[in-house]
């Protein structure tokens, strides 16, 4: 299934796909299921705790985190959206359940993950949305064709810190006035002026989990604006995004503490997964150097 996926979507995919591309792939083959111990809807991204008592419910925490960037978007009826790096198409699906008249297609590399994803939403009889293979440097779809992009923790598997090739790509693949929105963990400073320990951190956390670096909130920001997006908006929503990273550790943990105990083998992703889970949740009290931001932005 596999092979037959690669060869066939092999002419449009980028230097992206074959070179940092193979690391995702085996990260995202080896751990992608796991995460269903992280949520039974397989939501792969940290939640939004938007209410009181959201802290208390993981799953409740990761659907809002679906429904908030969702809402960024301002869909309309008849709206085409692309998820960048969707992963097993845990947003796309909540997005066609509750915006039924809305269009959703989500793109990865991975093709464990379109074969799960097609899973999923065969059994919960969805339609319009699908999970197809492509890279988002350069993704099947005409210039200038849909209405809302995002990409929710997958930008960040992108070269260089300004992470340009995704987002070149989702200006041109909007029509004008549609809508951009970008959700992740993100360096506030140059990689060369954090701290000798939050850099250690930080490269351990990219290192395990297939990341070359984190974006860099300037360098971004910047690049949005010379790509020609209007009206952009940061806003660093950390502390909406605490309560779910506080379980990532502790339920990494329990996770291969049972798989061992059930005498399974532990792969190699399954370890680099539970060190970026404990890494993460200290570089995260690194604040002056890190942070958690949403960035929305409109192409005029």
């Amino acid at each position: 299934m596999e092979r037959i996926i690669k060869e066939k979507y092999k002419t449009i995919t980028s230097d992206f796909s074959s070179e940092t591309g193979d690391s995702i792939i085996d990260y995202y083959t080896e751990a992608g299921p796991d995460y269903e111990y992280w949520s039974k809807n397989f939501n792969m991204h940290f939640g939004f705790a938007d209410q009181t008592w959201d802290c208390l419910s993981r799953e409740t925490m990761l659907q809002r985190m679906n429904e908030h960037i969702l809402e960024t978007l301002v869909l309309q009826k008849g709206n085409k959206v692309i998820d960048m790096g969707c992963g097993i198409g845990a947003t796309v699906r909540f997005g066609s359940k509750h915006y039924p008249s809305v269009k959703f297609t989500g793109f990865t590399i991975t093709p464990w993950q379109i074969k799960k994803a097609e899973e999923l939403i065969k059994a919960a009889k969805l339609t319009d949305v699908e999970v197809k293979y492509g890279d988002y440097n350069k993704l099947p779809i005409k210039s200038v064709s849909v209405d809302a992009v995002y990409g929710l923790e997958s930008i960040c598997h992108a070269e260089e810190t300004s992470k340009k090739g995704p987002l070149k790509e989702a200006y041109r693949i909007l029509k004008k006035g549609g809508r951009f929105t970008m959700v992740d963990g993100f360096i506030k400073k140059p990689e060369q002026e954090l701290s000798t320990l939050t850099y250690k951190m930080y490269r351990t956390v990219c290192e395990n989990w297939a990341l070359p670096s984190f974006p860099n909130i300037n360098d971004v920001s910047s690049e949005l604006k010379e790509l020609g997006f209007k009206g952009v908006s940061i806003r660093e929503i950390s502390w909406k995004i605490a309560p779910s990273a506080v379980h990532a550790p502790f339920v990494s943990l329990f996770f291969l503490a049972k798989k061992l105990i059930n005498g399974e083998k532990l792969k190699k992703q399954n370890w680099n997964n539970l060190k970026a889970c404990f890494t993460i949740f200290f570089l995260g009290l690194c604040r002056k150097s890190i942070g958690y931001y949403e960035i929305t932005a409109k192409k005029d």
